[in-house]
């Protein structure tokens, strides 16, 4: 059970967070290339997390969603119009991913869900270690680092994070406060590898 400590820290973060996120937004902690307690906030797609139970929908490796990503969602294309080598990748697909019959291949899986924002820990005495981190996973999502106390160069943190367009926490007598907001997250194109994050939390997140 956890403490009452931990739970009024849970909700001072929570009431910091949701100018950005909104009220009541699923979340959950959990160690991301190599942070520790890091908090993701999501969004999942119930349509098609109840399509993949309903379907006992195999895993998508990176692979797959490359293969997926050529092709339009829930729309029958003729397979004879798809170059071989994507026809032969569209056969070798994953249970309930597509279906493929003799003519025809249609599309069904789409992202699972997705990050409104990750939130990583760091030790205000470490904060590069931890922008580097947040630098990983912006391609992603938006993007802050929550800091256990305002760091001693905190101008060069401030400009340094401003430039990749992370935000930055730091704490007050009445729960985190907003140095700096993240940047909204924009996404240019579609791609197998931020899908494939998705793919990653998808079974790790309740």
């Amino acid at each position: 059970m956890a403490s009452a400590t931990a739970v009024d820290s849970h909700t001072r973060l929570a009431r910091a967070l949701a100018p950005l996120v909104g009220d009541n937004t699923p979340h959950a902690e959990l160690s991301l290339k190599g942070s520790r307690r890091t908090l993701i906030v999501y969004r999942r797609d119930a349509a098609e997390c109840a399509r993949r139970r309903r379907n006992d929908a195999a895993p998508l490796a990176i692979g797959h969603l490359a293969t997926l990503l050529q092709l339009p969602t829930e729309i029958d294309v003729p397979l004879a119009t798809l170059p071989k080598p994507l026809r032969d990748k569209a056969h070798a697909l994953p249970r309930a991913a597509a279906t493929v019959t003799a003519t025809h291949i249609r599309r069904h899986a789409v992202r699972p869900l997705t990050v409104d924002l990750i939130v990583i820990r760091a030790h205000a005495h470490h904060w590069k270690q931890g922008l580097i981190r947040a630098c990983d996973v912006t391609s992603f999502a938006r993007c802050a680092l929550l800091l256990n106390a305002p760091a001693a160069d905190r101008d060069d943190l401030l400009m340094r994070a401003a430039y990749y367009g992370i935000g930055i926490l730091e704490p007050a007598p009445d729960g985190p406060t907003w140095a700096l907001p993240p940047e909204p997250h924009r996404t240019f194109r579609h791609t197998p590898v931020a899908w494939h994050f998705t793919e990653q939390l998808h079974p790790r997140l309740p």
